[in-house]
């Protein structure tokens, strides 16, 4: 009979394990990345937790996450961002991605984590595991010469131009007073300053009377003078000021490159910045996905009036089955055990209400529950949908 174990990894041998797993699964091959190379910047990464599947003693499956901070519906909660989910081909098939899986969480559960994310290789798995989509984040493209007429234009605030290694601090900062009003936006909580140092991005800062009201991260592809692809990976403002200040920087690159390609929140709109800038868009590659992943500790978001008690169901986090009551209690979602249930609820339709990415009208029809009409409009009154992004890539 084949042992099977499950067990956290630290050290070298979360390395090794990482190396052997994630090389085979992520990567064309052979040749394999050179190991001290990869080694070098994975050390560095702090918070990480991973676990691996032995079959008689050998590491055939394993999955990994890092701990983030996210903003759920105006509050900041402990999180995750899973990754390196991978299985060996000789050992796949056998459900082992998700007992490695239920294990990660649990600890994750443990350690006081709320909330989990990732970048899907297949949506439909990680549904099945109690993960909902979010909305696909975009990229516009368009030509630098649709920005021509703000060259014109008297900007007040300025643009202060830095690499990635020398502005790191600043980036961070930025994106931790962005996350105090972005549903969604989570981060790593120590951020990756050796990759940063490598300095493959310029951080492009609109600044306002020394404030800083906007951020672009970017790089110049090609090997053509004139005919460079402006890439920015970032594009954030808070204000219109901020905006048009980085616009009227890219149109600066008119004599450099011939095209632009920027990547957005889903709520971004790019066609309206400006007349005839004749924006194409598109999706990006991945749409994040997400899961409540403690039931009892997601209190305190911000929520309508109302109140409704469901029997939630968890496929992989059985912590989380019961019958639980919602309730707004001065504006603020208040959470606690049920003697009863108004209706049924899978963690993945719960998931869908607290980011508010499907009405609950869905529900019956994805397999997430049965609320009847009645309690739907409370559902609806409680947590209004809203359009949640992630920011981290990983």
């Amino acid at each position: 009979m084949t042992d099977i174990s499950i067990r956290p990894l630290d050290g070298e041998e979360r390395l090794d394990v990482h190396y052997n797993h994630g090389m085979y699964a992520f990567r064309a091959s052979p040749p394999f990345q050179d190991k001290e190379e990869w080694a070098k910047i994975v050390r560095e990464r702090k918070g990480v937790t991973c676990h691996a599947l032995f079959e008689d003693g050998y590491a055939v499956a394993s999955a990994a996450s890092t701990s983030m901070t996210q903003n759920v519906r105006g509050k900041l909660f402990p999180a995750s961002g899973v990754w390196g989910v991978a299985t060996l081909p000789a050992a796949r098939r056998k459900g082992y991605s998700k007992q490695v899986l239920s294990s990660l969480l649990s600890a994750g559960k443990e350690a006081g984590e709320i909330f989990s994310n990732l970048y899907p290789f297949r949506e439909s798995f990680y549904e099945r595991l109690g993960y909902v989509t979010h909305p696909l984040p975009i990229i516009a493209r368009f030509s630098p010469s649709a920005l021509a007429p703000l060259l014109g234009k008297d900007f007040v605030g300025e643009v202060e131009l830095k690499l990635i290694g020398d502005a790191f601090e600043t980036y961070r900062e930025y994106l931790t007073k962005m996350r105090l009003h972005t549903h969604g936006m989570a981060f790593f909580d120590v951020g990756d300053k050796m990759v940063a140092q490598q300095n493959k991005l310029w951080v492009a800062l609109a600044k306002v009377d020394g404030e800083i009201e906007g951020l672009m991260l970017y790089n110049l592809q090609g090997e053509e003078v004139t005919k460079f692809n402006f890439c920015a990976y970032r594009f954030y403002s808070k204000t219109g000021r901020g905006r048009y200040l980085l616009l009227e920087w890219i149109a600066r690159h008119i004599d450099q490159a011939d095209r632009v390609e920027i990547w957005l929140p889903p709520y971004e709109h790019p066609e309206t910045w400006l007349a005839d800038i004749q924006v194409k868009t598109e999706s990006q590659v991945r749409a994040p996905m997400s899961r409540v992943l403690d039931v009892a500790n997601i209190g305190g978001v911000e929520v309508g009036d109302g109140n409704f008690s469901a029997h939630v169901s968890d496929p992989i986090c059985p912590f989380n089955d019961g019958k639980w009551k919602f309730e707004s209690v001065d504006g603020r979602l208040q959470v606690s055990k049920a003697e009863d249930s108004d209706c049924e609820l899978t963690i993945q339709g719960l998931t869908a209400l607290i980011f508010g990415t499907h009405d609950p009208q869905d529900f019956p029809l994805r397999g997430w529950g049965n609320p009847i009409p009645e309690i739907q409009t409370v559902m609806r009154g409680m947590f209004p949908k809203l359009c949640p992004f992630l920011h981290e890539n990983f």
